[in-house]
């Protein structure tokens, strides 16, 4: 059976907590919430993906495409990661792409030699880390929603 949001955020929560400090667990704990609350402030652009088998892993995707647009994993001796566009970033121009990864790399001190859209939570404990990432979610969903719109009515 598919989990729902609440049970994927109790595995993630368990997921998570298995490696990370008790200090930390909080704050870790408030960066998956605020992007929970972020996609419940956009219930007709994103909802959640039920995925079986996730390994702890929350996804929400774009309800015109059902590609994923966020994904929260939890990692193994480290804090847990934020993916934006996981295997859709090919609806962004690389200009797009380039400056949403740059921006990203800005919060982080965690190395991304890929270009990868991703973050580590550990950067998103700050609360201008957790801003900035959130404006540049709402950014991306604008440019993504007229091209996935194209695809889909391709």
């Amino acid at each position: 059976m598919p989990p729902t949001l609440s049970t994927a955020r109790e595995e993630f929560i368990r997921q998570m907590y298995r490696d990370n400090v008790v200090a930390e667990r909080p704050r870790m704990l408030a960066v998956l919430d605020a992007m929970i609350a972020w996609s419940a402030a956009h219930p007709g652009l994103v909802r959640f993906r039920p995925d079986e088998n996730t390994k702890g892993a929350i996804k929400f995707e774009d309800v015109a495409t059902s590609m994923v647009f966020w994904a929260a994993t939890p990692r193994r001796a480290n804090a847990p990661l934020l993916q934006l566009l996981p295997g859709a970033s090919r609806l962004l121009s690389d200009d797009v792409k380039n400056d949403a990864v740059n921006r990203l790399n800005a919060h982080t001190r965690e190395p991304n030699p890929a270009g990868r859209m991703h973050i580590g939570f550990a950067a998103l404990k700050n609360p201008a880390g957790r801003t900035a990432v959130l404006e540049l979610m709402d950014e991306l969903l604008d440019k993504v929603q007229p091209a996935a719109r194209a695809t889909v009515g391709a």
